[in-house]
């Protein structure tokens, strides 16, 4: 049975942000980190990561922006590169690393895991702005939708500004990337969950825009797990058994197999629209 969808009248122009979303994004962009000074010289983190992992390190400082962490053993040694952002980690994370290295701990997998989580800031060079936040749609209320699931499914504990995005399927690494087509994505450097315009129309029932919103709050959530070669791993056990938790799971992904071909009509319908807007002349 198909939940019952409250219609909104379109207004005449796009809401302004509110106050709060506004506040809150600029407490998250403020970044002073250029006039931040490392906690560790390479050589002094070199020989304590040594002494917490039992046996020599031979380290590799990077700015790869996809691989973080990455290490092979060679003659008892650990041949380790790492992002530079762990010369700005705590000694409490270095030993986590040292753990992590010797694979007798997955509290201390964690423990790293949120670092490199929490400062990917570091691994961009230029800064990003957050984007103006329209959650206020034209059926739908995403600040109401992201507000009735973080009381229900986390305590109302994540502080995460979500919005409509542009459509025309960006955002990678979002639900359900099948023909072109994103309906969510979560960005971990700006903390900003964009959901596809595509969702909110009166056919699109609410269970399953709640799942698509719960999916990009479990990716702020939960973060990513980083696999034995160093790759993050986003899509995890963990995260699975935490997306099946959402009751309607098993309906939502029914709901989208019997329309995504409809969904990928109307985003076509309006990434026309888009170009459209985009060509016609100015008053």
């Amino acid at each position: 049975m198909q939940s019952a969808v409250p219609v909104r009248p379109r207004p005449e122009r796009p809401p302004a942000a509110p106050r709060r979303y506004a506040e809150r994004a600029s407490r998250q962009l403020q970044l002073p980190f250029e006039q931040e000074r490392p906690l560790w010289a390479a050589p002094q983190f070199e020989a304590a990561l040594s002494r917490a992992a039992g046996r020599s390190v031979r380290l590799t400082l990077t700015e790869n922006r996809s691989v973080l962490l990455s290490y092979r053993r060679v003659d008892g040694s650990f041949l380790l590169r790492l992002h530079r952002m762990f010369l700005f980690a705590p000694e409490s994370v270095l030993v986590a690393l040292g753990r992590h290295l010797r694979r007798r701990c997955r509290r201390a997998d964690g423990e790293v895991r949120r670092f490199m989580n929490e400062n990917l800031h570091r691994v961009r060079t230029l800064p990003r702005t957050l984007p103006a936040l329209v959650p206020d749609g034209r059926s739908y209320d995403l600040a109401c939708v992201f507000d009735s699931l973080n009381a229900r499914f986390f305590g109302s504990a994540l502080k995460v500004p979500i919005t409509w995005g542009r459509g025309g399927g960006r955002g990678g690494g979002g639900r359900a990337r099948r023909g072109g087509l994103t309906f969510g994505s979560y960005d971990p450097v700006l903390r900003l969950i964009r959901i596809h315009p595509v969702l909110d129309r009166r056919e699109v029932p609410l269970y399953f825009l709640e799942s698509v919103v719960y999916h990009e709050m479990l990716h702020h959530h939960l973060g990513g797990v980083p696999d034995r070669a160093g790759r993050t791993v986003y899509h995890s056990r963990a995260f699975r058994a935490a997306e099946r938790s959402y009751p309607m799971h098993s309906q939502a992904l029914g709901w989208e197999k019997a329309n995504l071909s409809y969904l990928l009509k109307a985003s076509r319908e309006l990434e026309r629209e888009r170009h459209s807007d985009r060509r016609a002349p100015r008053a």
